[in-house]
């Protein structure tokens, strides 16, 4: 059984890839990373059908931009829908990204990258993220921002042993 992270967009998936893997060190065999291709296709279709899956998933985490969950989703909020969820299923857990990912990364990268980052999201979200994990990106910046994920992995492999 594995864990389950869903993301947004395939810029999201493509980072926080990069971030599991890479940074925090997580095995590939034992936590995988799926994008939703949107909040609302997450909210409304993705996040149900995988929490389903129980027997696939021992835990699903849904890492989501706090900066647009107040907006209208299904009969409510995009927060109201996903704290609906949450209550549904006790193996889901949401991490909201305190800023936005173009935000979380911009300030993980030198100050001398910043603005060609801004000028590679306005053509694609997920070159521009593609491109800043090339970068030097603040490994301890980007820690520190994730400190809460961390922890809630770590104590999930805890739970394995």
């Amino acid at each position: 059984m594995i864990l389950l992270v869903v993301v947004e967009g395939q810029g999201d998936k493509d980072f926080f890839e990069y971030v599991l893997y890479e940074i925090l060190r997580q095995s590939k065999h034992k936590v995988e990373v799926k994008a939703a291709l949107g909040i609302n296709k997450m909210l409304d279709s993705m996040l149900p059908h995988v929490c389903k899956l129980q027997n696939q998933y021992f835990k699903v985490i849904a890492i989501v931009d706090r900066d647009k969950m107040h907006e209208p989703s299904g009969k409510g909020t995009r927060i109201s829908c996903l704290q609906e969820l949450l209550k549904s299923y006790k193996h889901l857990r949401a991490f909201l990204v305190r800023d936005k990912l173009e935000d979380l990364i911009q300030n993980c990268l030198p100050p001398q990258k910043r603005r060609e980052f801004n000028d590679k999201i306005h053509r694609s979200k997920r070159a521009a993220a593609q491109w800043a994990i090339k970068q030097d990106l603040d490994v301890d910046t980007l820690k520190n921002k994730l400190a809460d994920l961390e922890g809630y992995l770590r104590c999930q492999q805890q739970k394995e042993i």
